[in-house]
């Protein structure tokens, strides 16, 4: 007996980096057509939404499209940004690069009166 994909195999599918928009989502509509029971609109765009990472997933998470087509178009047209370097898409994690002054605390709350008061570090 062959069984058919379930959900959170189809979720779990991923696109490769030198496959397209068009491609991967071939692949991926190909796969869920297998799928027991089959798929209602809705759910199979928030599946399909959810194998994405970012920048693509930060951009389909948003739209509020109810047909797939429509989906897999926003899709394309965010890899055309992305090739086109309108939207950057890094794959290093962002950090906190801003500077901070070691000897300075701003409004800390007065400990008798509740006043706001700026302190200075009295070991500079």
């Amino acid at each position: 007996m062959n069984v058919g994909p379930d959900r959170s195999s189809l979720q779990d599918m991923e696109k490769d980096n030198k496959e397209s928009i068009r491609e991967y989502t071939y692949r991926w509509r190909e796969t869920t057509v297998h799928a027991n029971p089959s798929l209602l609109e809705k759910e199979m765009i928030n599946l399909f939404v959810n194998t994405f990472k970012a920048p693509y997933f930060e951009y389909l998470v948003g739209s509020s499209t109810q047909y797939f087509s429509d989906l897999v178009a926003i899709a394309e047209r965010i890899e055309q940004a992305i090739l086109l370097r309108r939207i950057v898409h890094s794959t290093e994690e962002k950090c906190f690069t801003g500077e901070r002054k070691e000897n300075e605390v701003h409004n800390v709350k007065g400990s008798y009166k509740n006043e706001r008061k700026n302190y200075q570090n009295k070991d500079t």
